[in-house]
């Protein structure tokens, strides 16, 4: 999955799903690397800490990502997450497009 991560296009929105923590750590890595305008992962806060040490030793800037996605109001399971998820991503998209 790092493989195609490293060829996505550059200044792209990526989303992370996986079951597994390492694979969402390179995946993060490749799509800093090719300059991610966003990057959206599910996760913790103690997550969010372990990957933000980890990508920062790795000479890479997080900033571009956000962890947890969602909205916490609405809970942690995952058609909250996907509600939360999806509602930020409609509000950041008409913030951009000029009316």
């Amino acid at each position: 999955m790092a493989l195609l991560a490293a060829r996505c296009p550059r200044g792209a929105h990526h989303l992370i799903f996986t079951y597994a923590h390492d694979i969402d750590l390179a995946l993060c890595a490749a799509l800093l690397r090719r300059q991610a305008a966003s990057i959206g992962l599910i996760g913790s806060a103690t997550k969010w800490a372990r990957f933000f040490k980890r990508l920062t030793a790795m000479g890479l800037d997080p900033a571009p990502i956000t962890c947890p996605i969602g909205d916490k109001a609405l809970g942690k399971t995952p058609a909250a997450i996907a509600h939360g998820t999806v509602t930020a991503l409609l509000a950041n998209v008409a913030r951009k497009v000029p009316a």
